[in-house]
């Protein structure tokens, strides 16, 4: 025979099995949300590394065939009006434009890296904001993005002799 209990027949939960479920939850929160900014930094740098990579590459190339880096003096934006972007696209600025020729006798206005892969490079922390390129002689340049952490301000760069990425407080110089 069936017997009915005579205590109450519980319907959802009571208020301290829903204050431990939302202090489990937050608890959680608390221990991924840094971890998640930390992965996006790590993703962003890794992003700048890879961009730089393919830079390096192209201006590699461009020296092995003009004998020089691009000149540019100062820092400056890679977009399209500078002479890094000119140079690397085969526009027509001061070496690489045809009439001249390479050391392999090659007609100039050759194109080391597409404009739209250039146009598509932007600095991840400010998607606003190009990477800029230096080189006062062409002997050596170097690369570099600007980012803030905690609201002190960081540069990404790389030169022609190293393939690692430095992080530091200051601006890198223009070799």
């Amino acid at each position: 025979m069936w017997t009915i209990s005579k205590g109450r027949n519980r319907k959802g939960f009571t208020l301290i099995e829903l204050m431990i479920v939302i202090a489990i939850i937050i608890i959680l929160a608390a221990i991924a949300i840094p971890n998640y900014l930390k992965m996006t930094q790590r993703a962003k740098k890794s992003r700048v590394a890879s961009d730089f990579s393919t830079l390096a590459t192209a201006l590699e190339a461009y020296r092995t065939d003009w004998g020089t880096y691009p000149v540019q003096a100062t820092l400056a934006d890679i977009d399209s009006g500078s002479t890094v972007y000119k140079e690397l696209t085969g526009d027509g600025a001061a070496t690489n434009k045809d009439g001249n020729t390479t050391a392999t006798g090659e007609n100039g206005g050759i194109d080391y890296i597409k404009k739209s892969t250039l146009d598509s490079m932007v600095d991840p922390f400010i998607p606003t904001e190009k990477y800029q390129y230096g080189s006062s002689d062409g002997t050596a340049w170097v690369l570099s993005c600007h980012y803030k952490t905690a609201g002190t301000d960081h540069y990404l760069w790389r030169t022609d002799s190293t393939t690692n990425l430095k992080d530091t407080t200051t601006a890198p110089s223009v070799p």
